[in-house]
């Protein structure tokens, strides 16, 4: 296990998905809290303070990926944190309202291991640091 990193938020109703995720997170180091639809994701958005990063689906049963990643950017203290959508859909149309609504960067599924990892290290940079302060 790495140096610990924090806390990543992962919203993700695909069970072996969210477990792959899971085990690779932790294993760079974070610790990992798991939403499995957008109904609870809703509710730890309103009870968690803020986590290090926010890997988010897009297809949720209940309540959407665009309509949590508006809840992330209007809550004060969640605003800066870094939004990754995971999306089984290369609609560009869908990408672009991700991005529109403030998402940082978004992974098409199948999710990759290096591409996730390379992703997210990106916001663990001192670069990445500087402008989201």
């Amino acid at each position: 296990m790495k140096q610990a990193k924090g806390t990543l938020f992962m919203v993700e109703d695909e069970d072996n998905t969210a477990a792959l995720i899971k085990l690779i997170m932790e294993q760079e180091g974070y610790q990992v809290i798991h939403a499995s639809d957008g109904r609870l994701a809703q509710s730890q958005i309103d009870a968690l303070p803020p986590p290090a990063l926010v890997l988010l689906d897009m297809g949720l049963p209940h309540v959407n990926g665009l309509t949590l990643l508006a809840q992330i950017k209007n809550r004060p203290t969640w605003a800066k944190v870094p939004v990754l959508m995971l999306t089984a859909n290369d609609d560009k149309t869908d990408i672009c309202k991700a991005i529109v609504g403030g998402a940082t960067e978004y992974i098409l599924k199948p999710i990759k291991k290096d591409e996730l990892l390379a992703r997210v290290r990106r916001f663990q940079s001192p670069d990445w640091k500087s402008r989201a302060s």
